[in-house]
């Protein structure tokens, strides 16, 4: 669901900027078409934040991998399951034929 089409409770927040800075946001909040100010923040918040988001899960999960590699490399990985073998000899299996 995208933020401005979400019901706001009376939760409110509060920031100080300059003048310049109001003028450039208010500038590219009628340059989008945006409803209001209060509705270009919220959604230039809200993309900005999941972004970062998206960004320290893909570092997450790339020191979880280089963990894994690293362990893989020093011969401490786990032995792989049936279920794994098994699918290596059916491929094995497929490429005799």
């Amino acid at each position: 669901m995208e933020p401005s089409s979400r019901k706001y409770e009376n939760s409110r927040i509060e920031i100080r900027i300059s003048k310049e800075d109001k003028a450039l946001y208010e500038r590219a909040s009628a340059l989008r078409g945006f409803r209001s100010f209060s509705e270009f923040v919220r959604i230039t918040i809200a993309k900005e934040a999941k972004t970062i988001l998206a960004e320290e899960d893909q570092i997450i999960s790339s020191i979880r991998d280089k963990k894994i590699f690293f362990e893989a490399l020093m011969g401490k990985e786990e032995r792989p399951n049936d279920a794994l073998f098994s699918a290596v000899n059916d491929y094995k299996e497929l490429q005799k034929k």
